[in-house]
């Protein structure tokens, strides 16, 4: 369960952890409307909309003020990505439309039968778009996000296991992910040709995936997913290496 957010003494969130993209995005609208600063933030009033110099003025303030709060509320990896800004509805902008396509990218989902080739594109658009905003999002997170993506399907559980136990040393990168994804997707669509239906009879989808079932690691190397692990309760839990559980 996420940690509830936490605020300063002004009600602006000090603890987001760039998870929760909606949530963070709902509290700080209701810091800019007690301070009367949400036609600014979302540009509906613009510096040369004003005419007087004191209107001016006060809207460079306000624009400091939105400064100020944005980089409280930021944690620092993420605030890098916006502080060559010049104002506060600059970088509200900027920050939206990253922390948007990430919360896109952890959301987006594959049905069941759709079109992997469409779907993998996608994500690597997004991915790829991320990344031009100077966005701090390495390969673990990505792939992580692509195996997420997936619908529980027979090919598709025995890859995840393969690639979350898989170790750091043979970390499978976004792109040969993608590609055993694909073809993970054309083993699932030939046992569909063949046998009429979308599931593998009556075989289980365990920690190791199916038997005899293997991935290529980045090294050219086959790693065994099942057969192998007869003895698994004399040996100690592995650890995922994306996800982080045993």
């Amino acid at each position: 369960m996420a940690e509830p957010l936490k605020y300063t003494s002004e009600g602006v969130p000090k603890n987001w952890n760039g998870k929760d993209w909606q949530q963070y995005k709902w509290a700080m609208m209701i810091v800019f409307r007690k301070k009367k600063l949400v036609e600014i933030v979302e540009g509906s009033i613009t510096r040369p909309s004003l005419t007087s110099a004191e209107a001016e003025d006060d809207f460079d303030e306000m624009q400091l003020a939105i400064m100020q709060i944005i980089e409280m509320s930021l944690p620092a990896d993420i605030f890098h990505q916006v502080r060559d800004k010049t104002t506060g509805t600059d970088m509200t902008t900027m920050a939206h439309r990253a922390e948007s396509i990430r919360h896109e990218l952890e959301m987006i989902k594959l049905l069941p039968g759709g079109d992997v080739n469409k779907h993998l594109s996608k994500m690597f658009n997004l991915r790829t778009e991320l990344l031009s905003l100077n966005y701090p999002f390495d390969d673990v997170a990505m792939v992580e996000m692509i195996l997420n993506s997936l619908p529980h399907q027979y090919e598709f559980e025995s890859l995840k296991s393969g690639v979350c136990y898989n170790s750091a040393d043979n970390f499978i990168t976004p792109e040969r992910t993608r590609e055993l994804i694909r073809v993970a997707d054309s083993r699932q669509k030939a046992y569909q040709a063949k046998s009429g239906t979308g599931q593998r009879g009556n075989q289980k989808i365990g920690a190791t995936g199916g038997a005899g079932s293997k991935v290529k690691t980045g090294n050219g190397e086959d790693q065994q997913l099942g057969g192998k692990f007869k003895d698994s309760k004399k040996k100690r839990p592995k650890k995922c290496f994306i996800f982080g559980s045993t």
